[in-house]
């Protein structure tokens, strides 16, 4: 998981803001932004906030410019996957998410790397104008489903954003989402509800696909069940999700992390399909993330099934 920014010229952030996201999101900062009809891409994996902060200064503020502070959960931490990524000459792409499509052709190289490799890279190659086709990007917005957001920018300046309605607005920006960053002390309520236009596996765990011998099945089976699910008590994944369900609705969620953190970092790695197990592994640092990201999914699952 990750933030993903698209500001204008007349942004301001201040550093207790950027200290912020740089204490969630530690593994690279990038920013892209058009200037004399070229667009220029600037990366740094910081080593400390003043790093983080100093860079920022120096490449994004007081521009039109999307940006991307990454927290590692498909590949190395390294300046290739470092966003924003190269999609065409003209083009380059920030993610905010995790794609189903994984990473499995080269483990060392991102789900973002893999997905503009395999599916939209070939595309942008053939018809740059998409970036102005509404129905282009809708549709690519549902293909990724709406917890997934691209920041997408050319050289002409044009920019790109799909799925942009899951995100939020602070201090005259748009950012991805309100988990990987204390939106609360700033001011900013959660992201609305929205519904999951991609249905996987997992959003069938109150029985909209799924039995639950199937269910069974494949929490077994599934690449998603990590060293850390095995170890929580046997429960299956619906089981685990009923459990997580009913704490949300009684408003104890954050009680529910802290007595069953193997459960809930289960739980984690299926709603954001993360095969590595890497998201989950968060429940232990930061638990108050956790609880906010599991709300927001039965928040948005609900919305999809009224």
């Amino acid at each position: 998981m990750c933030l993903l920014v698209h500001q204008p010229a007349s942004t301001r952030f201040s550093d207790e803001f950027l200290v912020d996201v740089y204490s969630a999101n530690r593994d690279g900062l990038g920013v892209m932004f058009s200037e004399g009809g070229k667009l220029h891409v600037h990366k740094v994996l910081p080593k400390t906030s003043r790093e983080f902060v100093d860079f920022y200064r120096a490449h994004a503020e007081g521009r039109e410019c999307v940006w991307h502070a990454r927290m590692m959960t498909h590949g190395d931490i390294n300046f290739d996957n470092c966003h924003p990524y190269r999609v065409t000459d003209r083009v380059y792409l920030a993610h905010n998410g995790i794609l189903s499509t994984g990473n499995g052709w080269d483990k060392s190289r991102s789900d973002t790397w893999h997905f503009i490799r395999n599916v939209i890279g070939p595309v942008i190659e053939a018809r740059e104008s998409l970036l102005l086709d509404d129905e282009w990007l809708s549709f690519v917005g549902d293909l990724i489903g709406s917890t997934n957001k691209f920041g997408m920018m050319s050289a002409d300046g044009t920019v790109a954003i799909i799925n942009r309605k899951s995100g939020v607005t602070y201090a005259g920006a748009w950012l991805s989402n309100t988990y990987a960053w204390s939106a609360h002390r700033f001011g900013v309520a959660s992201a609305p509800a929205r519904s999951y236009s991609s249905s996987p596996i997992w959003s069938s765990a109150y029985g909209y696909g799924l039995d639950d011998d199937e269910l069974d099945a494949y929490s077994l089976t599934s690449s998603r069940s990590s060293s850390k699910a095995s170890r929580s008590g046997g429960d299956s994944l619906l089981k685990i999700t009923r459990a997580a369900r009913n704490s949300y609705e009684r408003g104890t969620l954050a009680q529910w992390v802290q007595d069953a953190p193997s459960k809930a970092s289960r739980l984690l790695s299926a709603i954001e399909d993360d095969p590595t197990g890497a998201t989950g592994e968060r429940v232990y640092k930061n638990p108050d993330w956790v609880v906010e990201c599991i709300g927001e999914y039965f928040d948005a699952e609900a919305s999809a099934f009224q």
